[in-house]
């Protein structure tokens, strides 16, 4: 079947109106991207001046205070539009947290968006998982003393990723293709907060869904570049 037929102009069209949010180049938004943030959650937003703006959903509402005049962080518009729903965010805990930062990706900046949505980024006390010294994981229920190789297995500690935030990372495809668990409905959503704070470009698959969407990182998902000392710079163009 061919399921090029599902690319239809109304489709495409409709693609282009729901399209996420563009940040600025500090990563920030105007009063119209938060706006299409909140709007993707069912919230709405009253921007009361440039330095407050209201997110409402119903009759609850959360005031977020602005970064610079006019410029609204991803991460605070998020947490304010689950508040208002009456959801919980959760915020980094720095003190706990144990990033690895995969492929060089800002694993901190990627899980205070997410957390910001509603998602557990990292445990809080030990799961229900257990991983080995290599670094593989399997649930409880699964018979790891039978698997050779995986014996000394441990439970997995507070500060280290859940599951599904660790199927983020995992899911996608050196390649290219699609994310291998794009179908989950959590890892799905984490992957739209994502997208809507300018971290990863989403295309939809060729029924539009997300099952088979292809995912990639932004730029700006990456760390910043470590810069050489003034004498190591020195050193380099000595030598260049």
């Amino acid at each position: 079947m061919d399921f090029g037929v599902f690319a239809t102009a109304a489709a495409n069209h409709a693609r282009r109106r729901n399209a996420p949010p563009h940040p600025d180049r500090d990563g920030l938004f105007d009063a119209e991207g938060v706006a299409t943030i909140c709007d993707r959650r069912q919230c709405a937003v009253e921007v009361v001046s440039e330095l407050f703006a209201d997110i409402q959903f119903k009759e609850t509402k959360v005031r977020v205070m602005a970064i610079a005049p006019g410029r609204w962080d991803a991460v605070a518009a998020l947490a304010a539009c689950t508040k208002a729903r009456g959801g919980r965010f959760y915020e980094v805990d720095y003190a706990t947290a144990k990033p690895t930062n995969p492929n060089g990706l800002d694993e901190l900046r990627i899980a205070a968006i997410v957390g910001a949505d509603g998602i557990t980024p990292y445990l809080s006390k030990k799961g229900r998982y257990f991983e080995a010294a290599y670094g593989v994981w399997a649930p409880v229920e699964r018979p790891l003393e039978t698997e050779q190789g995986f014996r000394q297995t441990f439970r997995v500690s507070a500060g280290k990723p859940t599951w599904v935030f660790r199927k983020l990372f995992d899911g996608f495809a050196p390649d290219g293709r699609r994310h291998r668990f794009a179908g989950d409905p959590i890892v799905r959503r984490s992957l739209r907060a994502l997208e809507d704070a300018g971290l990863v470009h989403i295309e939809l698959g060729p029924r539009g869904g997300m099952a088979t969407a292809k995912v990639t990182w932004l730029p700006r998902a990456y760390l910043a570049p470590e810069r050489l000392a003034k004498e190591d710079e020195a050193a380099m163009e000595m030598l260049a």
